[in-house]
């Protein structure tokens, strides 16, 4: 036999050993759900760390975790073998694991922390748009529809196969009870987690995708403490009131508050990914990236503060700030803003200080929707909410994200918008990632120290935006020092920025660190003190005689107590989910959802000109603002904030009512101004929203959408796989059953 002969007949015996697998394969599904769920799962741990070697070592190091999240997805296998279209379900149910594992490897390489279940409700399009390309996006598009068109067709004209019930059964109820009672078990030793845990992504990396991110669906809330009574809260509230009314830096900060007559404006300054990157070891910068900074934490209030995220998570940070809670005894890689505080208002600073006759405003130069803080902020007191589509002149990075000098003019605005004072939250937007190095732009800080140079020119990037944000605060200090009236500025970076740093690259060796200054025209005593996110309007209330809130009190008098940490989880636990002892049960609860005004300044029309084209004039509108007639929606040109054009060719007659409304790029209405009446009045002439505040038809895909839509994609690659094997199968048995 020659050499080609031989060649043949191995690839002759490989096929018909293939064949013989298949159809073994095809008469025993159970099997062939267990072999499919090793490798679904060793797929996904390798599409979590980017490398096959490293998957490799996760299985024979954590050998337990490797097969309970096996365990997992085979236990949603062997459940379709119940089915008659086993092969849809089948083939189906590995899409949806394939494409979570996929997706998970993709947002790794934008960030640092995983792909969570909050990602679903939290990320819009518009956010992705910032992270794809247009031609990227109509490819998976393209891809998705015809991956949904397969499987329809799959779907009903895919094959079916013979049901064994009591097998089939059998081995569904092994699987369950298996899975449960490893998951007791597993949790019970430590094996698997059974406490909350901060670094989300090395619990990934421990304890696998698929438990990890299941625990983000289900772990949520705060479990209710081994002892929770009534007594013990009465005993907290006792030794509150003592500690508060003997704490000698807080009487005098409130003797010399009430002696001066005036209380301070406080402004908070989230500073998205800031810190100190002159902490980053064998990093070199051609001139100090954050001068006014520095020079603040030399001469005013300052240290570390540890925040509960990396490169990720701003509403997190946002959430430990505003209510004083820690999100340690909150589930795996929850949201409270997607949560609880959704669902009911919560004890915070806002209704703290509100209580001391502030006025509470949120500023933010993103989207009103992201994070649903539109809907979150109304539960945390804050009365007024300008968001990007309520600011005018609005800068932008090379990258999408609104430049922060447009902060200063807002947090102006919303001084000068009442007579009282004010207590602002300014959450900051800048240096947000993805970082790019494909610009041309000649950035004026110079990084050395980076080998790989696209590595350098996202640094570059990233220091510039410091830089540049630090410009900002500067300006914004300069602003206030001008005004003749006291505040306190309160300055910090929510989290790390979303580079691959370790411990080893920072001095201060902590990830989870940033650093805050608190700058004052008061004279305040300068202190140097560590803190955590949930512990810093505490400190800043303090500072300014107030202790208003009963996390406030434990945060003040007990930091260093031996009860801190067992009192706050049951002041939180109370607050949230039980009975409400702290304030005299659920009928004396005090604090009430605000209603919400977004922006500060009205928007408001002075005239309506129809001749020619016709013209809407008045004040405060931005690019975001939309003509609506009668509530339908018109084709706006922006012009100025006191002009806007209407391109429809309309007639307008009398008794029409013209309005602006606000709309954000998912095409909600966030506001609408009082109506203009065509030919008569506009006293008390308000445009009336629908019910589910939806001006017109939502166009594009909400990111939920999308998800379902790569998972039917995934399918196609698995169904094809599948009907190619029931294809061979078949020809094999008739080949069998002729021989």
């Amino acid at each position: 036999m020659n050499f080609s002969g031989k060649i043949k007949s191995i690839c002759g015996k490989i096929r018909l050993t293939i064949k013989k697998f298949l159809a073994f394969l095809d008469s025993r599904p159970v099997l062939m759900c267990i072999l499919l769920g090793l490798v679904l799962n060793f797929i996904t741990e390798s599409l979590h760390r980017h490398s096959l070697i490293d998957a490799v070592m996760h299985m024979f190091t954590r050998p337990l975790p490797f097969l309970f999240n096996c365990l997992v997805i085979i236990t949603t296998l062997v459940l379709c073998t119940l089915s008659k279209k086993r092969y849809f379900w089948i083939s189906l149910i590995s899409a949806i694991w394939f494409a979570m594992g996929l997706i998970n490897g993709v947002v790794l390489l934008m960030r640092v922390t995983p792909f969570e279940w909050a990602d679903l409700s939290f990320v819009k399009i518009s956010l992705i748009q910032i992270y794809l390309n247009n031609l990227e996006i109509i490819l998976i598009i393209t891809a998705i529809l015809l991956a949904l068109a397969f499987l329809i067709f799959f779907f009903i004209k895919g094959p079916k196969s013979k049901v064994n019930y009591l097998k089939s059964g059998i081995s569904s109820a092994v699987c369950v009870f298996l899975l449960v009672v490893s998951l007791l078990i597993f949790r019970g030793t430590g094996i698997l987690t059974s406490n909350h845990v901060k670094n989300l992504a090395n619990a990934y990396l421990d304890y696998g995708f698929n438990y990890c991110f299941m625990c983000s669906v289900f772990d949520v809330g705060i479990d209710k403490p081994s002892q929770y009574e009534k007594t013990d809260i009465d005993k907290i509230l006792k030794n509150l009131d003592s500690a508060a009314a003997s704490n000698k830096d807080l009487l005098e900060a409130k003797n010399n508050r009430e002696h001066s007559g005036e209380n301070p404006n406080i402004i908070f300054l989230q500073l998205e990914t800031f810190f100190d990157v002159n902490h980053l070891k064998g990093y070199s910068f051609s001139e100090n990236p954050i001068p006014v900074f520095t020079k603040l934490q030399e001469e005013y209030t300052t240290g570390y503060l540890t925040v509960p995220s990396i490169g990720a998570g701003t509403a997190n940070t946002e959430f430990e700030v505003i209510t004083g809670m820690s999100l340690e005894y909150f589930g795996m890689g929850e949201y409270p803003y997607k949560t609880v505080i959704k669902k009911m208002p919560v004890e915070s600073v806002c209704y703290n200080l509100a209580a001391n006759g502030y006025t509470n405003h949120v500023i933010h130069n993103n989207n009103a929707t992201f994070y649903d803080r539109n809907e979150v902020f109304t539960n945390l007191g804050f009365n007024t909410f300008t968001s990007i589509e309520y600011m005018q002149n609005v800068e932008f990075t090379i990258n999408g994200w609104a430049k922060d000098s447009v902060l200063e003019g807002c947090i102006i605005d919303a001084l000068n918008s009442t007579s009282g004072t004010d207590f602002i939250y300014t959450i900051s937007v800048q240096p947000h990632g993805k970082y790019p190095s494909d610009y041309t732009e000649d950035m004026r800080i110079k990084v050395t120290g980076i080998e790989d140079e696209k590595l350098r020119k996202e640094y570059e990037y990233y220091i510039n935006q410091l830089y540049e944000v630090d410009l900002f605060v500067g300006k914004l200090l300069e602003t206030l020092k001008a005004r003749d009236e006291k505040t306190i500025v309160v300055m910090y970076g929510d989290h790390l920025p979303s580079f691959t740093i370790t411990e080893d690259d920072l001095d201060n060796g902590d990830l989870f660190q940033t650093e805050y200054v608190i700058w004052d025209n008061m004279g305040m005593n300068r202190e140097y003190k560590d803190l955590c996110a949930y512990q810093l309007n505490a400190v800043v209330l303090e500072k300014a005689g107030f202790d208003t809130g009963f996390l406030t009190k434990l945060h003040q008098n007990f930091s260093s107590s031996d009860n801190y940490e067992e009192w706050f989880e049951l002041i939180m636990y109370d607050m949230l989910y039980g009975h409400k002892y702290l304030y005299g049960g659920n009928n004396n609860y005090p604090h009430k959802t605000i209603d919400l005004q977004m922006g500060v300044n009205e928007i408001t029309i002075s005239n309506v000109t129809t001749k020619g084209k016709i013209t809407i004039s008045g004040e405060n509108f931005t690019k975001h603002s939309t003509v609506f007639c009668n509530d339908d929606k018109l084709d706006t040109l922006y012009v100025d904030s006191n002009t806007l054009v209407i391109n429809n060719d309309i007639q307008l007659k009398p008794g029409d009512r013209i309005a602006v409304g606000q709309v954000d790029k998912s095409n909600l209405y966030l506001s609408f101004s009082k109506a203009y009446l065509i030919g008569g009045t506009t006293d008390n002439l308000v445009v009336e929203p629908d019910k589910d505040n939806v001006v017109y038809e939502t166009k594009g895909l909400s990111v939920t959408t999308l998800i379902l839509l790569i998972v039917a994609s995934a399918a196609l690659v698995c169904i094809i796989m599948i009907s190619l094997m029931h294809f061979v199968v078949k020809k094999y048995k008739k080949e069998q059953h002729k021989a």
